[in-house]
């Protein structure tokens, strides 16, 4: 299901050239059809994240997938302005399908008390990497064969997600607290949920212009669609290994270490990455990148899980689409800019937003330390 919705999610970034070819659309404006897709995406989880938080039946489960599958919908459209209208309003529906299916989901995979938080977390968010990491290839090995109509029997992606979700009898962990009890209190050690948030955002941000604009830049530099189609799925793929590997890691040695370690590798690799573009070798930096990048991410999710602050349906649709719905707003303005002066040029900064993480998780690791009391002096 995750892997479904993903995968509908991240076709568009790369198959972005040949819609800016077959639409005659700028940079700017294609950037912001998939601003509309991603910030509907992200948007709508704040919202859904409490509308059914009492509710166990999965139902945006399966709303979510037909919704989202709306998008290979787009070589049916005319080739004028009314077909960029139309792009636009299958943007937002596919986004607003992609988005009440997270934090249900988030939900369901809550429900498995008996695995570790930081490994049914990772499995949830593997999937769906896998699957962003697939849309990149996928769509670009159909388009690039059968143009834009090849995105067509994608439509028929949801029916399996749906089976399966009705098959495994799939149910939502909810968070009621009786009428005539305290509400309980966060653990001890719980971090603050808006300090949570704030480390997330800026590689959010960062994630967002590599996934956004890299099959552009590539395009730009001459190489085929498929080949950013698969450097997209490259960067998802080293995020799905990284997930496992350090929710493993994390399990031993704690989700905010690891995070920030994670964050603070990824930065060096990512503007290694885009200064080695060029060179096809380099495809395996990227997914280094993703392998540090996504990983982090996904521990934040855990720790949101625990911190303190709202509910957990508000918190697990703060964490996975308000942090996402903000970098997708700080991308439209970027990619304007990339339009103007170039990609290459606004690029070579967006690893600045994994350091910047980084730097904050450091911070908070101090600030959260427990402080040794002073020794006591006995005087006889």
């Amino acid at each position: 299901m995750h892997f479904t919705v993903d995968m509908l999610g991240n076709m568009l970034p790369s198959i972005l050239p040949e819609v800016r070819s077959e639409f005659a659309i700028s940079l700017s404006l294609g950037a912001f059809v998939l601003a509309a897709l991603t910030i509907t995406a992200n948007g709508i989880q704040l919202f859904t994240g409490r509308l059914r938080s009492e509710q166990t039946r999965p139902l945006f489960l399966h709303l979510g997938m037909t919704l989202a599958v709306c998008i290979c919908l787009l070589p049916a459209l005319p080739k004028s302005a009314l077909g960029v209208f139309i792009l636009i309003f299958l943007a937002v529906i596919c986004g607003g399908g992609i988005g009440i299916v997270h934090p249900e989901g988030l939900r369901g995979i809550h429900t498995l008390t008996r695995i570790p938080p930081a490994i049914s977390t990772a499995v949830f968010m593997t999937g769906g990497f896998l699957g962003f990491a697939a849309g990149g290839a996928i769509s670009t090995a159909l388009v690039s064969r059968f143009g834009l109509s090849g995105l067509y029997p994608l439509l028929l992606c949801p029916i399996f997600g749906i089976l399966m979700v009705m098959l495994l009898r799939i149910r939502l962990a909810v968070e009621s607290i009786p009428t005539d009890a305290p509400a309980p209190r966060p653990a001890k050690n719980s971090l603050d949920f808006r300090l949570l948030l704030i480390m997330a955002i800026p590689a959010a941000v960062s994630t967002t212009l590599i996934a956004m604009l890299l099959p552009t830049q590539l395009e730009e530099l001459g190489f085929a669609l498929t080949f950013g189609g698969f450097s997209a799925t490259m960067f998802g793929l080293g995020g799905a290994l990284g997930s496992f590997v350090w929710a493993a890691i994390a399990h031993r040695k704690g989700e905010l270490l690891c995070s920030t370690l994670a964050f603070l590798l990824a930065g060096p690799f990512a503007f290694a990455y885009l200064l080695l573009l060029s060179n096809t070798w380099a495809i395996w930096i990227v997914f280094a990148a993703g392998f540090f990048a996504f990983a982090a991410y996904i521990l934040l999710i855990t720790l949101a899980r625990y911190a303190a602050g709202t509910g957990l349906g508000s918190r697990m649709a703060w964490i996975v689409g308000g942090t996402w719905l903000f970098a997708s707003i700080v991308f439209m303005p970027i990619a304007a800019a990339a339009d103007r002066f170039g990609t290459a040029r606004i690029m070579q900064y967006a690893p600045l937003g994994y350091l910047l993480s980084g730097l904050f998780g450091i911070y908070l690791i101090l600030k959260t330390q427990p402080t040794s009391p002073a020794p006591s002096c006995k005087t006889d």
